[in-house]
């Protein structure tokens, strides 16, 4: 039975492949974007830092539980030391040596140079360069204060850096064989923030880690650290990898996630589609499989065959070549701020066999709704003439459509009343819903639009004609303008949401600065001390706390008050050590003003502080700030005299600086809007394209009556490119009408938020722009079989 559906299934193909090719395409660049994808995303994994590549054993501090990576604890600097010394005790440990990092940058004519956020674990002690490998090419290693080793300087030269404390000359001693800024371990040990690795080399015995004796060692290690830290050895190593490479690499993940998904899902849709308008054109094809015997569940086999051999033969072709689009990617990613210097793609033969696995799942579900309505074809249908659609709404629209109506317009008027933090969100869901009924409910909604659209031509002859014709196939205009809906609502509804956010975050962050000039980083990760000094201001550093709390603990960012709680409106500012919580944390960890939590500092000390008040913001003494995490940096400061120039800093009006700072979020944004987007084009392309190249070549019958009526073939050509137009066009009007509803609750959402009117921003260029690219493709489709019939 199977075998001859099969055999069937394979004979439908061969000979009838362009009723087929619309599946085709969409199948192959799924899988092939999924591949590319997958690639892509399984070549981009953690790595430990090169500066660890000699120690195959490392040990970090105990996980504070709170699920953070930016949560890690720290030793302090004795805490660290004693640990070291039993562990470069244990048997074929050649040496344990902690690596206190802390924040340098290298000045040049008095600017910053280098990545910023890798300049904050730049410095190192003297004796963590053997972690790594590396020796001195020349000079001596640093011994005092003001010596450093570094790469590409030659001893006895000097050279400008910038540091925490601010800009200072260092002399360098030595030349380096590896980056970064080597100088005397008890310089380290001060500058830096308390410890967070302690590396391990073994003796030349011992092997590789994984071997038998590398086990053992990394075994003894581990009874030795017991609670008081976490051994990795081998790829738990890569946990290690810097927070903005880190960052870097999730970025990336987020967009290459997009995009899988959103491929699996356009396949499904244009799948669907096209399965759907294929068994309406078969109802004769299938009426006569069922009056000569074929029962329902053979019909379904066919369907399901035929969709299989096609999703097959097109995941082995799309799969090699997303694989092999994958490495061109690669260099764009780096340079957008997608992947870290020195990404490179990997062959990942996993990611292909998923990829078409993925397709024919994906496949297989577009064409079951399509399989099971064409199973319930009576025999009869074999006997019909009939062209106009029998029933342009199935019972599952007729539920569907107006159920997600009713749950997007409920879930839209609902807003107002729902907690702020949830407005925007609830307002995009709603949008959705809101998209999702028109897609359904087109076949209902496009009689009148066209009607109304259609009005002006009514009394010219080929006006007359689009509209008839256009109304008369209702299912066939509904399978053009739904995708078109979707893509254009969803353009809409995406490009304005980012508009509209950006607009509200401007104005929320005007609001925290008074009118005037702020100094901000140049270049840098923060402020040092000396910038802020220089202005006559104090520096207020961030920090991060693990504050503990009736069985709980959370880590926080903090800043250095000056002070104190008197800022926060809740009491007179005491003396002597307090902790100021912001509302959130307070209601985390339930806690109040006067009681009393567990901190730990940046530097592993942990002190117990009364929480004096409940604010805006976590806030510390700045003096217990500059005792227990010495590498911290100044946000920004808020000018009130004249400005003095600093290495480091620069001046911008408050107005100026927070544009700069909605555009760098802005940038990455509309990174992923344009490749979501481009996607979500592409694939309506595909299934407009597809759609009418089908609908086109059949109703050549229709055509050939038209031209023994005297019409020519220009006068079929303008009929076929009307009614095109007119579907894009329902399509494109619908789904911006539903868009700017939904954005319309969402730009109110977002004006409660910020407690400031926000001017209602619709991207008319871009959707002009998806709107056009449309209307070409589905032109474009309609009369090539117009003119192959000449």
């Amino acid at each position: 039975m199977i075998a001859g559906a099969v055999g069937t299934g394979w004979a439908t193909v061969r000979h009838r492949f362009p009723r087929f090719a619309g599946t085709f395409v969409a199948v192959f660049l799924g899988v092939a974007v999924v591949a590319g994808a997958a690639t892509l995303h399984l070549s981009s994994q953690p790595q430990a830092p090169a500066r660890y590549g000699q120690s195959p054993v490392l040990v970090t501090p105990p996980d504070p539980g709170t699920g953070q990576d930016s949560d890690r604890r720290a030793w302090t600097a004795r805490e660290a030391a004693g640990l070291a010394a039993r562990l470069g005790s244990l048997p074929g440990v050649t040496a344990a040596v902690a690596d206190p990092w802390f924040y340098v940058q290298r000045l040049v004519a008095g600017r910053a140079t280098g990545d910023a956020q890798a300049a904050l674990v730049d410095g190192h002690s003297w004796s963590s360069a053997a972690l790594g490998g590396y020796r001195l090419t020349a000079g001596r290693p640093p011994r005092t204060g003001g010596e450093v080793a570094v790469a590409g300087l030659s001893p006895g030269a000097t050279t400008d850096v910038l540091t925490s404390a601010g800009p200072e000359k260092w002399l360098v001693t030595g030349t380096v064989s590896g980056p970064g800024f080597y100088v005397a371990d008890h310089e380290a040990a001060r500058r830096a923030s308390g410890v967070h690795v302690i590396g391990l080399t073994l003796a030349a015995g011992a092997g590789e880690v994984g071997d038998g004796a590398g086990r053992a060692e990394v075994a003894a290690v581990r009874a030795e650290v017991g609670a008081e830290g976490v051994v990795r050895a081998g790829a738990d190593r890569d946990s290690l990898e810097p927070d903005s490479v880190t960052r870097i690499r999730w970025l990336g993940a987020q967009l290459l996630i997009a995009l899988v998904m959103l491929g699996a899902f356009a396949t499904v849709f244009v799948v669907s589609s096209t399965c759907a308008l294929s068994a309406a054109q078969r109802r004769r094809e299938l009426g006569l499989l069922r009056a000569i015997g074929a029962t329902p569940g053979q019909v379904r086999r066919l369907m399901y065959t035929e969709t299989a051999l096609i999703a097959l033969f097109a995941g082995l072709l799309g799969a090699p070549a997303g694989a092999a689009a994958a490495p061109l990617l690669a260099e764009p990613m780096v340079g957008t701020g997608l992947e870290p210097a020195g990404f490179a793609v990997t062959s990942q033969p996993t990611a292909l066999a998923g990829a078409i696995l993925l397709g024919l799942v994906v496949a297989l579900a577009g064409v079951a709704a399509a399989a099971r309505r064409a199973s319930r074809i009576p025999p009869l249908d074999a006997l019909r003439e009939a062209a106009a659609d029998p029933r342009a709404m199935t019972p599952a629209r007729w539920v569907a459509g107006p159920f997600c109506a009713v749950a997007g317009a409920g879930l839209l008027a609902s807003v107002p009343a729902l907690p702020l933090e949830l407005r925007s969100t609830a307002g995009l869901g709603a949008a959705m819903l809101l998209l999702t009924a028109a897609a359904l409910l087109s076949p209902v909604l496009i009689v009148p639009l066209v009607r109304v659209i259609a009005r002006p031509w009514r009394n010219t002859a080929i006006g007359m004609l689009v509209r008839e014709s256009t109304l008369t196939g209702v299912r066939r205009v509904a399978s053009t303008a739904a995708p078109v809906l979707a893509t254009v609502g969803f353009t809409v509804l995406l490009a304005g949401t980012v508009a509209t956010a950006e607009a509200a975050v401007g104005i929320d962050e005007s609001a925290k600065y008074p009118a005037g000039t702020l100094l901000v980083p140049d270049g840098t990760p923060g402020l040092s001390a000396a910038a802020v000094t220089a202005q006559g201001a104090e520096p207020t550093p961030s920090t991060r706390l693990l504050i503990t709390h009736g069985g709980a603990t959370t880590g926080v960012p903090a800043s250095g008050s000056v002070t104190g709680p008197a800022g926060t409106g809740d009491g007179p500012a005491p003396g002597g050590e307090f902790l100021v919580l912001d509302r959130y944390t307070a209601a985390e960890l339930d806690a109040r003003a006067g009681d009393v939590v567990r901190v730990r500092f940046a530097d592993g000390a942990v002190t117990s502080l009364p929480v004096r008040a409940v604010g805006a913001e976590v806030q510390v003494p700045v003096e217990m700030v500059r005792r227990h995490d010495p590498d911290a940096l100044t946000r920004l400061v808020v000018l009130e005299e004249d400005a003095v120039a600093v290495p480091g800093g620069r001046f911008l009006p408050v107005q100026e600086y927070v544009r700069e700072e909605v555009d760098e979020e802005g940038r990455l944004v509309d990174l992923f809007l344009v490749a979501l987007i481009g996607l979500t084009a592409g694939y309506t392309g595909i299934a407009v394209g597809n759609t009418l190249l089908m609908a086109t070549a059949a109703r050549r019958p229709e055509f050939g009556a038209l031209r023994l009526a005297g019409a020519g073939t220009g006068q079929v050509l303008r009929i076929v490119t009307a009614e095109t137009l007119l579907a894009v066009l329902t399509g494109a009007v619908l789904g911006t009408l539903v868009a700017v509803i939904s954005l319309a609750g969402i730009r109110a959402a977002f004006a409660a938020e910020v407690g400031a009117e926000i001017a209602l921003v619709i991207p008319w260029t871009i959707t002009a722009a998806v709107t056009a690219i449309c209307a070409a493709l589905a032109t474009a489709a309609a009369i090539v079989p117009v003119l192959r019939r000449g």
